[in-house]
């Protein structure tokens, strides 16, 4: 695949509304729609394999470092943390201008598409940010059965841990899905729309849902004012994960960042934005510390 775009971002501009109308993960920046033409990317209507992000033009803070935000961002989860992402790629249009690409996971190479739901569809929930992880993981449990609830239990706490990590404040329902491979039980798909949306929005807060259902916090929280490694550890319980890999998980982090910090450094982020980046994620390991 090549990872010049056959075309100009004003020309891509102009084709918002013709060429690209609705696409299946919704989202806040503009995307569109794209599938593989003789080794090049083109805009179509149907039968989509990939989804494009260009830079969002706006008032955010560090808006033309959007696209390699997310894509280090998934990079880290994928390298560091060993989650499992949807396939992404930072490409470029012809002015150099950077843009994200991540591939579907609800096609198959043949063309076939899969179910896939995500989290205010599983739940019927229409404000994506009205609900707990806490019940999330109730979901998740009904959805995947009992036999397969563990090892996906395990991949959605490590993946909001990391969020919080991070600093991506937007990990609302629409942001975890569930997908039914063919002849195969469903499962948590795998994570997507991973940022830093503190880079962009400073003001944004610690989580985008609550940790824990009915308005409960843990003593440490309403001691420290964040959340803390017992927060995520008695999360980890309150969802049925055994205390040992939500103990290793958590104490692990602090070996991770050094990694964390490298991969920043060799992204394609500007150094303003690697600095702020690194300063988040310098905060939130101090708050995870055991």
């Amino acid at each position: 695949m090549n990872k010049i775009l056959p075309f100009s971002l004003p020309e891509l501009k102009d084709q918002r509304h013709s060429a690209v109308k609705k696409i299946s993960i919704s989202g806040v920046q503009p995307k569109y729609s794209l599938k593989i033409v003789n080794e090049n990317l083109q805009l179509t209507e149907k039968n989509g394999e990939y989804i494009l992000k260009p830079p969002y033009n706006n008032d955010f803070d560090f808006s033309a470092d959007m696209p390699a935000n997310e894509h280090i961002t998934m990079q880290i989860a994928k390298m560091v943390f060993d989650l499992d992402v949807a396939e992404n790629f930072l490409v470029f249009f012809p002015d150099k201008t950077p843009a994200y690409l991540t591939k579907r996971f609800d096609v198959l190479p043949n063309g076939q598409k899969i179910k896939a739901e995500d989290f205010a569809q599983l739940t019927g929930i229409s404000d994506k940010y009205e609900f707990s992880y806490q019940k999330m993981a109730q979901i998740l449990k009904n959805v995947v059965g009992e036999q397969n609830y563990m090892k996906n239990a395990e991949r959605l706490f490590k993946a909001i841990v990391f969020n919080y990590l991070v600093n991506n404040g937007d990990a609302h329902l629409k942001n975890f899905s569930v997908i039914y491979p063919l002849a195969e039980a469903p499962r948590l798909a795998p994570f997507y729309d991973l940022l830093n949306t503190r880079l962009h929005l400073p003001s944004d807060g610690f989580m985008a849902l609550d940790l824990f259902e009915d308005s409960y916090s843990t003593d440490i929280f309403e001691k420290l004012g964040f959340f803390s490694y017992r927060d995520f550890f008695e999360f980890g319980e309150k969802i049925g994960l055994d205390s040992e890999i939500a103990d290793d998980f958590l104490k692990g982090i602090q070996s991770k960042l050094e990694e964390i910090y490298k991969l920043l450094e060799s992204s394609d982020l500007s150094r303003d934005a690697v600095a702020k980046y690194k300063g988040h994620v310098q905060e939130r390991g101090e708050m995870l510390l055991p």
